[in-house]
């Protein structure tokens, strides 16, 4: 856990739960500071994790916290605070957040939440983050094939034709199941090929392989 050990709180005028989260935070070994919401310090500071108290901040027309873009170029965004129904998750990732905890801030899902942002991983649900990466490559379907380097190209270009066929499918939330019953194959070649796909892409995981994909920017490739 190198990585993103500096953790600012906005905003500043923190409530009673905020500020048990700071000491929560600062208990971890992290380094935390409370700021204001202000797009200037924040991009002058080290790169780390904002977490931002969804209600005590203004909100652009999508219901996001304004300059969420801006701190997004630099930093991870964590959301917290929030009520069901409160953000659109994939409008949310596509604008740079990358996780979000409702309702009660209890102790162990922050701690796990932050841990797998720490690890450029998203704290939003499987289907949210397969249908952000679809809106995000059905935009960049037009001059994908310019934005990719030639390591990546190489990377999937590794991937045979049914293992790219998989990630597509995995991508958009399917299940092993429903992805032997779609490419009319077993379930333990479904492993096989998923496996594969980890190895080549290393990747760890389902959600790896989703982040791999939509970092990568692959459309075409993918329904190649």
């Amino acid at each position: 856990m190198k990585n993103n050990k500096n953790i600012y709180i906005v905003p500043h005028n923190s409530t009673e739960t905020m500020s048990n989260l700071e000491s929560l935070i600062g208990s971890l070994g992290f380094n935390v500071q409370v700021v204001d919401a202000n797009p200037f310090v924040l991009t002058n500071r080290p790169s780390g994790i904002i977490i931002i108290d969804y209600t005590s901040v203004a909100l652009t027309e999508e219901k996001l916290p304004k300059q969420t873009e801006i701190y997004a170029r630099k930093h991870k965004i964590l959301l917290v605070n929030l009520s069901k129904g409160d953000v659109n998750e994939a409008v949310a990732i596509q604008r740079g957040c990358t996780g979000a905890i409702y309702e009660n801030l209890r102790a162990d899902e922050v701690i796990k939440a932050i841990y797998a942002v720490q690890q450029n991983e998203y704290w939003f649900s499987r289907k949210n983050i397969s249908l952000a990466l679809s809106n995000i490559l059905q935009h960049n379907s037009g001059n994908k094939e310019a934005q990719l380097t030639q390591e990546q190209l190489a990377t999937i270009k590794s991937l045979t034709r049914r293992e790219k066929a998989i990630v597509s499918l995995v991508c958009k939330g399917s299940s092993n199941n429903d992805i032997a019953e779609s490419l009319f194959i077993s379930c333990h070649t479904v492993k096989t090929h998923i496996y594969s796909a980890f190895r080549k892409t290393q990747c760890k995981n389902r959600v790896e392989l989703i982040y791999w994909a939509m970092k990568n920017a692959m459309a075409a490739e993918l329904s190649a």
